[in-house]
């Protein structure tokens, strides 16, 4: 039997429709919280037979803070997808995002040794490991750094994936995944997919930084095939394509049929712009969509080298402009992504 945790997410969606896809039956954890209609939405977009693959998840209720929930779920478990996070740059989310991504990580890691698991993927993030230096290129050798520009979500994943390798020297094996930013079918009011809230709220701005994008389906399709090969205490860096934010804002706004960011600001400015978004947050009750974090990082230019994994599995990733494409034929049709 195979679990993954944070199977309503973004990834782990994708994640699990990509198992069932191949008549796999798949056993998901889920909050007492949590909804599983993006889950169902994902499926209907993809799927030819939605309902029947959706037959083959068994959900069970548990939380990665809660060990025993943990164990209960890992009875009879092989491998575990370790998919659960929390993906903020709001200063109030520190606490919770420390919880999740390091103590529920240990947890998971625990269980996993204790329930005998065979082998666990961990889906961690490119932030996890050290920036390289401006216009450098980040690949798994980049050494963690502390720095400013390290933001409280990467530094939960770099602890959390910490607790990964702990368990690797307790007899566990595991492989470790490294995705830049991810592009899939989700909420757009969380983590990256708050690119298209930004084009569909109409702000005419954009950043003169870069970034690494690749699709959710890729990231699933990399984690299913690290767990099926004899791989095992290896992490892997997973990008497909480095581009510009002006670029990618255009293609959301080509999308989008919406009018796409002409203005180009520079770094004062979008310091300065956080404190406006922070004012509004505390007005509306939402995250802000700017905040210090992210804006010292759009202005900033990063660059990864995938080629570890390419030339392991000889995969080839969507293409981002394909990617954008899709999610935007969806949300149009569909828009409960929107809401």
């Amino acid at each position: 039997m195979i679990l993954v945790t944070g199977g309503t997410g973004l990834a782990g969606s994708h994640l699990l429709y990509e198992l069932t896809a191949r008549g796999t039956h798949v056993r998901a954890l889920h909050r007492e919280s949590s909804k599983t209609d993006y889950v169902k939405h994902v499926f209907d977009a993809y799927a030819d037979e939605p309902d029947q693959q959706l037959k083959l998840i068994e959900w069970v209720e548990g939380d990665v803070l809660d060990i025993y929930s943990l164990e209960d779920a890992m009875n009879g478990v092989t491998q575990v997808y370790h998919n659960a996070a929390v993906v903020s740059f709001s200063p109030h989310k520190r606490e919770i995002m420390h919880q999740v991504n390091v103590e529920g990580t240990a947890n998971v890691v625990n269980a996993a040794i204790n329930k005998g698991v065979k082998k666990i993927c961990h889906l961690s993030s490119i932030a996890a490991l050290g920036r390289a230096k401006q216009d450098g290129i980040t690949d798994e050798s980049t050494e963690w750094v502390t720095s400013r520009y390290n933001s409280n979500y990467a530094i939960s994943k770099y602890n959390g994936e910490r607790e990964i390798w702990r368990g690797t020297a307790e007899g566990l094996d595991a492989v470790v995944i490294l995705p830049s930013i991810i592009l899939g079918l989700s909420d757009i009011n969380n983590g990256s997919m708050q690119l298209f809230k930004t084009i569909m709220k109409g702000i005419p701005f954009y950043t003169p930084g870069s970034n690494g994008y690749i699709d959710a389906r890729d990231i699933a399709r990399a984690q299913i095939f690290l767990m099926e090969s004899k791989v095992k205490n290896e992490k892997f860096v997973l990008s497909a394509e480095n581009l510009g934010y002006r670029e990618v804002l255009r293609m959301i706004a080509d999308g989008l049929e919406k009018p796409y960011p002409k203005i180009r600001v520079n770094k004062p400015l979008a310091l300065t712009a956080r404190y406006f978004f922070k004012i509004k947050s505390l007005l509306n009750g939402k995250d802000p969509i700017i905040t210090k974090e992210t804006a010292r990082t759009a202005m900033r230019t990063y660059t990864y080298n995938t080629d570890k994994f390419i030339s392991l599995s000889g995969m080839k990733y969507i293409k981002i402009s394909d990617t954008i494409s899709t999610i935007c034929s969806i949300y149009k049709k569909n828009d409960f992504f929107m809401k």
